[in-house]
């Protein structure tokens, strides 16, 4: 009677579902099975999975004949968006509209449709479409998602195996070459996400803060920075020792971008951002750069940045495991649900981190909690971001924060009261319509929204 009422069975245990949703999610949730291993089977024409080959075969015959997604998916006429695998075909009335509605404006098709296209990112690993499409539009559990964030997204041993290595190695070689210059190394730091414990697997930049010797101030690295830049390219050759080839990509205003790659293995790639700076004395609560930031001129105050990245990497790194796991998949939507054009800027990293966290203490700390409604938490607040007054008083009391930055929204950074990083972004109208159409997806639609996440 058993079989009948609930005839799908766990593969792996004697429980039973009434339907097969609740049985991978069971799955997954329980066994640790990945939503490839659940359904291995792949369709090549849109983003199903099959459990077995007999249902791949079924679902090819049956829906090219009857499914729109497949007669606009079959045929010789690719998009032309970047990265889209859709193509349609010639000689067709309906395909030939559904290209035209397509084309008109496809980035926002793309973005309403939930699209995770194929696109490369710097690590040279695609961006999974059949990942994306497997958790934000399809219902599953808590569990699941955990599952998902564990699998896909956590970085591995090898990773970070691969970035101490490029850490360690760049810093004996700027030892090196820095010998007797004017400004000297007195340290590197570590900053951004593989710091702080957020990065995601395989695609995360080695931020390296430089603490020069003889640099004092804001005032002298501003005066002395561009020699700085300039010397520190000269000094920095094409290799480091027989291990790293090192690649010079751009510089900014504040830093040098490398690429290091591995002489033995060219796939092992990091991007590094040089930033050299001078010492903050930022060790422990010490209040008094803040001081001497606020009397300092407004043209200097960009040149603190860099010298207190040790704070906002503190103020992240110490969160607990379970909220670094929520940033992970708040990185993980942004990167692959918010297509970036032109002169776009998209939150930086480091603002989505600082809005995850405090979205999770609104909801009173808690330190487990249900992935999917801290997720739409944060989705709330950015659908809701001309209503956002965020700051903290971890390292300086909140009176420091001048006025001007507190008028209309502001996300003041913990580790520096002059930098309002809602600014950053000029495409908020962007964000806010991809985070309103996120909440509707089958992921978070029956999802309610609590005061403790559970």
């Amino acid at each position: 009677m058993d079989s009948l009422l609930k005839p799908f069975k766990c593969t792996f245990c004697s429980k039973r579902f009434t339907t097969d949703n609740g049985s991978d999610d069971h799955q997954r949730a329980v066994h640790s099975v990945t939503y490839s291993q659940l359904k291995p089977f792949a369709c090549t024409i849109c983003p199903k999975r099959f459990a077995t080959e007999n249902d791949l075969k079924h679902h090819v015959e049956k829906a090219s004949q009857r499914s729109k997604r497949h007669k606009k998916m079959i045929g010789d006429i690719p998009c032309k968006y970047p990265f889209c695998q859709r193509k349609f075909r010639s000689g067709d009335e309906f395909a030939s509209r559904a290209l035209k509605q397509h084309m008109e404006n496809p980035g926002n098709w793309h973005k309403r449709k939930g699209i995770i296209t194929n696109t490369p990112n710097n690590s040279g690993v695609s961006s999974s479409r059949e990942e994306g499409i497997g958790l934000f539009d399809e219902g599953c559990s808590s569990g699941a998602v955990n599952i998902f964030i564990r699998d896909e997204l956590q970085a591995d041993k090898e990773f970070h195996g691969l970035y101490d290595d490029a850490f360690d190695s760049l810093y004996k070689e700027l030892q090196r070459v820095l010998k007797n210059t004017f400004y000297g190394i007195q340290n590197l730091t570590e900053g951004g996400s593989i710091a702080k414990g957020t990065a995601l697997k395989n695609n995360s930049d080695l931020d390296c803060v430089m603490i020069t010797k003889n640099i004092k101030d804001a005032s002298q690295l501003r005066a002395k920075l561009p020699d700085i830049l300039c010397d520190l390219k000269k000094r920095l050759g094409s290799s480091i020792g027989v291990k790293w080839k090192l690649t010079f990509e751009k510089q900014t205003s504040f830093s040098l971008q490398y690429n290091m790659s591995r002489f033995s293995k060219p796939g092992d790639t990091v991007k590094v951002d040089l930033l050299p700076t001078f010492d903050a004395k930022v060790e422990g609560n010490n209040g008094e750069v803040y001081k001497e930031m606020l009397r300092d001129t407004e043209e200097n105050w960009p040149y603190y940045s860099a010298a207190l990245v040790k704070r906002q990497r503190d103020f992240v790194k110490e969160r607990p495991a379970s909220v670094k796991d929520l940033i992970r998949l708040v990185k993980y939507w942004k990167k692959n649900y918010i297509p970036q054009s032109g002169s776009e800027r998209l939150p930086p990293s480091y603002l989505l981190e600082l809005l995850t966290i405090h979205a999770w203490e609104n909801a009173d700390r808690p330190e487990s909690f249900d992935m999917r409604i801290g997720f739409k938490a944060v989705m709330k607040d950015l659908k809701s971001h001309q209503s956002l007054h965020v700051s903290w008083d971890r390292y300086y009391k909140r009176n420091l924060i001048p006025s001007s930055l507190m008028d209309g929204p502001y996300i003041i950074d913990p580790a520096n009261p002059t930098k309002n990083l809602y600014n950053d972004v000029n495409c908020w109208p962007k964000v806010k319509e991809v985070a309103e159409e996120t909440m509707w997806k089958p992921l978070l639609s029956g999802v309610g929204a609590t005061t403790n996440w559970r």
